[in-house]
This record gives structure tokens, sequence and C-alpha cells, in this order.
């Protein structure tokens, strides 16, 4: 996004906001998502409110007339969010209980100490293009606490992730509770074809250290590794159209590949040694905008994961499924009937599936349609999917097959929408919100 710059500082932020209804209850909305598993890849029209401000300090400021000059600067990025999925503001909400504040973004960074050589040091995002409709950032999605180095079109990086507590038992009977260090040692490489086109390649390799009780030293869970690759290819169709095309495989405890998740996800359950060896995860993903003329704009995207744990025999009452995958696919449209006034149209469609526990009747794969229509104002008068802001009126009808309505009526995770109102085959929401990014 374009910053605003006064001397050595620039300012930028993301943001949404707004408000919403739901016409059968009243019950909040606001918010609460309508997706099966509560994530995004069934369209984002109705997220909750976010800010996400950006602050650049240019210690020593890129000149743009000598791009071979060294550089120094320090990003920072904060986000601000409710916890509860209701309003941000301090006047509509117990925002001394429900608002959390996080650091998305702290690292210095300079450029061409060597010539196309760049540092950098902190927590960043770490990441490449995404699924705006879905907000999923796919294929590399690495963001983290690190470093890493950037030459032309090669990007290295050693990256710092921290697992959840896991409890030992010590020596003397004691119980400590440890948390273990992910490494994940990460490199890209884009490779221009042509003067439009690229390829992207990228292979990751994660360490996880044994953790070992504070006293008698006995590991009480293994050092294990993982692996990941994949490639992206992206093809510029002329006129801000274009097309990517990814796929990745991961294996072991880099096999993170179902619901959004990134490869250090590690998903199922390990083998009788505590480890993941044998573990995989699969994602491909396709992703389009065509920009078809002065008065339509097509975005849409095809998403498929599937991720198998290392363990074998049936999953157990209680226990993580060892087995799950999930598909979506989404369509977007932009009608611009005039520079300030363009119809949003939206169509998605979600299921997905995971191994049910022995002793618990299967209810099928969970799926939903959902269509959403969002007549929108647009200051700017730029006729473009990247247009904003944006003072959206937003109306969303999903429909739940057989399988959603039983999965909920089962109390298994399938929607917070079902979860909020109950099994039932149409959902409905109602909202007037805004988004910008400057």
């Amino acid at each position: 996004m374009a910053g605003l710059e006064s001397g050595p500082f620039e300012f930028g932020m993301y943001g949404r906001i707004g408000t919403a209804w739901n016409p059968q209850s009243g019950r909040f909305v606001h918010g609460l998502s309508m997706n099966l598993l509560g994530n995004t890849l069934g369209g984002r029209l109705e997220e909750g409110d976010y800010l996400e401000p950006t602050l650049k300090l240019n210690i020593v400021k890129p000149v743009a007339d000598d791009p071979t000059k060294p550089w120094f600067q320090l990003v920072l990025t904060p986000s601000m969010f409710p916890t509860n999925g209701s309003f941000i503001t301090a006047f509509s909400n117990n925002f001394t209980d429900k608002l959390r504040i996080e650091l998305f973004q702290a690292y210095l960074e300079t450029g061409n100490l060597v010539p196309d050589l760049r540092i950098w040091v902190g927590t960043r995002f770490y990441r490449s293009t995404d699924i705006h409709i879905a907000d999923y950032f796919f294929f590399n999605d690495l963001s983290a606490q690190g470093f890493g180095a950037k030459y032309k079109g090669l990007d290295l990086a050693v990256l710092m992730k921290t697992g959840g507590p896991l409890d030992v038992i010590n020596a003397d009977d004691s119980t400590s509770s440890i948390t273990r260090q992910r490494t994940v040692f990460v490199a890209q490489y884009v490779l221009p074809v042509q003067d439009k086109h690229s390829v992207t390649f990228m292979g990751q390799f994660h360490y996880l250290p044994a953790a070992r009780a504070t006293i008698g030293g006995e590991a009480a869970a293994p050092s294990d590794i993982g692996y990941v690759g994949g490639v992206k290819g992206r093809l510029d169709l002329g006129n801000g159209s274009f097309n990517e095309l990814a796929l990745r495989v991961g294996g072991g405890i880099a096999n993170g590949a179902f619901n959004k998740s990134g490869t250090w996800d590690t998903q199922g359950l390990a083998n009788e040694d505590g480890k993941f060896s044998g573990a995989l995860g699969f994602e491909a993903v396709d992703h389009f905008l065509f920009n078809v003329n002065p008065m339509f704009t097509l975005n849409a995207y095809a998403l498929f994961q599937s991720s198998k744990g290392a363990a074998d025999g049936p999953r157990l009452l209680g226990t993580a499924s060892n087995e799950s995958s999930v598909f979506a696919a989404g369509v977007r449209t932009f009608v611009y009937f005039t520079d300030h006034f363009h119809l949003i149209n939206e169509l998605s469609y979600q299921t997905f599936k995971q191994e049910i526990p022995e002793g618990v009747d299967d209810p099928g794969m969970p799926g939903e349609v959902k269509f959403s229509i969002a007549p929108t104002l647009v200051p700017s008068g730029e006729r473009s999917a990247w247009a904003r802001p944006h003072l959206r009126f937003i109306y969303t009808l999903a429909v739940y097959n057989e399988a959603a309505r039983n999965a909920g009526a089962a109390g298994l995770a399938v929607s917070p929408y079902i979860a909020t109102f109950g099994p039932r085959t149409f959902g409905h929401y109602l909202g007037a919100r805004a988004e910008w990014w400057f």
C-alpha cells in the first residue's frame, strides 16, 4: 500500500470497520464468520473490525535518483481487533476487556551496503501474493521472527517459531512445562520468464529439538525434522490481469496444509516413537484476476489442502484428526456502473473432510454455498478491484448442506455462525462496512 510521507517518516494503514445485523435474531453477527471452520476461505466481506497501521522510519532514506546508495529503515506494525467479534470502538464495546493489540512487525532493514543486497533482522510479514477476497497469503506465508537476506532473485531466511507448552515428568515425579523453539531455514528464488512472467521456487527445512525434563535429562519428546518444496508460476496477462498457480508439498513436522495453516502448523498425530516421519501435507492454489473492460473485472480462486499425520490406526475420541482436507472456490465480480459507484457480487463454495472418532456417527462432508451482493461507493473514482477506500452495503446469504447441519447438531466444529444460531439451512448477514488502505 502507498504511504503518507513526511520527512523521514512514512505512515500507512490497512483497516476495516462497520456494523451488522442478523434479520432472524437479535444476537450479534458483527464479525461472526459464516464460513466453514471459521476461516475466510469462503469470502471475507463479513470480517470483523480490524486496524493495522504501519510506521516506517527512514534512518537513511532511499534515494530514487541513485538506487545504488545504501539505505536503512525501521518498520513497526501494530494491529488492533476485538476478541469477541463485536465492535472495536470504546463507545460501543467494553474495549478494556475485549480489544486486543498485537505487534505484527518490528524489524530493521538495510539495503545496498553491497549492491542489490538487502538484510533484515526482527519480526516481519515474510510472504508474497495473497488471495485478497479470501484473505489468504498462500504458498509462502512465513511471517515470523528471525533474519534474512535478499540478493536480486534469491531470498534466504532463518526463522523461529515457538510451540505450545509440553508437560513432561521429571525424574523426581514432578511436572515441568517446556516450550520448544522450531528453527526454519528458507530459500526462495524468483526466476524471471521473458519480461512479465516469473516462476518462484521455494524450499524449507524445519528442525525441532528434543524436549528434556529439567531434572534427570530424560527426553520427553524426541527431536524431529520437516521439509517443504514448492513452485509458483505467475502469468502477467496485461492491463493489470494475471494468473497464479502454486503447488506445495511438506513432510514431517512441516506438513501443515489444512484450514489456511502454514507449513509449521503440524497436522495430525505422531507415530509410536513420538515423531512425524511419514506425515505429508499438500496445497494447490489457482488465483486469477481479469480486467475484462472498463465496466467489468473478474477475480476468482480455487484451493485444495490435504494433510496426513504419522499415526496409524483409527482416531480415538479426544484426539486430533489424523487426516484432513479442505476445498474452497470463489469468484468476485466488480461492475463499474460509474467511477464512484461499483457493484460487488461474490459466490463461493466450501467443503472439508476430517477423520471422525470411533463411536461417533459420521455426518458426511459439510458444505456451504454463499452469495453476497455489495453496492459500493468509491470516493477515489478508480475503476479497479484494488480501489480503496470502499463504503460498502452488504447482504450475504449462506446455504448449509445436511452434513453441516448434522455436524452442528452433534456439537462438532463446523461454523461459528451455526455454533451461535444453531443448525440451519440458511444464514443471513446485513451490514454496512468501510475498508481502506494507503
